[in-house]
Order: structure tokens, then C-alpha cells, then sequence
């Protein structure tokens, strides 16, 4: 996935941290750490060209780990509630049960979708030329 964003400082050990427009993609998988819901989110992203602070570079990141991030943080809840609710039938459960068992199951799988989150793989981005 690239993105284009503005370094703001230099970090050490070859880092940059760069202000990125959040993609509308974007929700709060925590994935990159520094997301609340901002339209600017600040990431720490490998600086192999040595851009310099100000200037507008290019930013890359493997499409795998977003997708990932996408699977846990929506497809985990919405099998849940599915899956709460065949429980609820399968134990020939009334409708209104059979609803209530799969609100509760699909809060259970956000909650999963949160711890996960906080323990999921950081994204890791690295800037790989300068834009316009």
C-alpha cells in the first residue's frame, strides 16, 4: 500500500516520523499505534533516502498486514453474531434469545478484535521517494 505524507521530524537509528492523511479504509485497528480518529495520523517510517523534515515523500507498507488488519476488525465480529445466533437456535432458543445470545457474541468478538489489536504486529513503513 503507498501513501504520501510531509516528514515532521527526524528520529534516530535512520527513522522519520511522517504526517499522513488517514485513508478512509482507516479505522481503529490500532495498527499503526497512533490512530484516534484523526483526519493526521504521525507514523515512525524507515528513512532510506534521508528526506529532511518538511519534505513530501512517498511511504510504503506490505498490503498483507492491511488486509489483515481489515479481516480481524470487521469480518470477527460479524461471524460472531452469526455464529451466536445459530448457537441460539441450534439450542432451539425463542427469537428475542437467539438475538440477545448473538449481541452478546459479537461483543465478545470485539472484544477479541481489541486484545489482538493491542497485541497485532505494528505496521512497519518505509519511505521510498519523494512526492509532489
Amino acid at each position: 500500500m503507498t501513501q504520501n505524507g510531509v516528514v515532521t521530524k527526524l528520529l534516530d537509528q535512520g527513522m522519520a516520523e511522517v504526517a499522513v492523511e488517514r485513508g478512509t479504509a482507516c479505522g481503529h485497528c490500532t495498527g499503526c499505534g497512533e490512530c484516534v480518529y484523526g483526519k493526521r495520523i504521525l507514523v515512525a517510517a524507515k528513512n532510506k533516502i534521508f528526506a529532511k523534515p518538511g519534505d513530501k515523500v512517498t511511504l510504503e507498507t506490505e498490503t498483507g498486514v492491511i488486509v489483515q488488519a481489515a479481516v480481524l476488525v470487521y469480518l470477527i465480529p460479524v461471524a460472531m453474531l452469526f455464529l451466536g445466533y445459530a448457537i441460539g437456535a441450534l439450542m432451539k432458543l425463542g427469537q428475542g434469545q437467539c438475538i440477545v445470545l448473538s449481541l452478546v457474541s459479537c461483543a465478545i468478538g470485539a472484544a477479541i478484535v481489541t486484545i489482538v489489536g493491542r497485541r497485532h504486529k505494528k505496521i512497519d513503513y518505509e519511505i521510498t521517494g519523494y512526492s509532489r
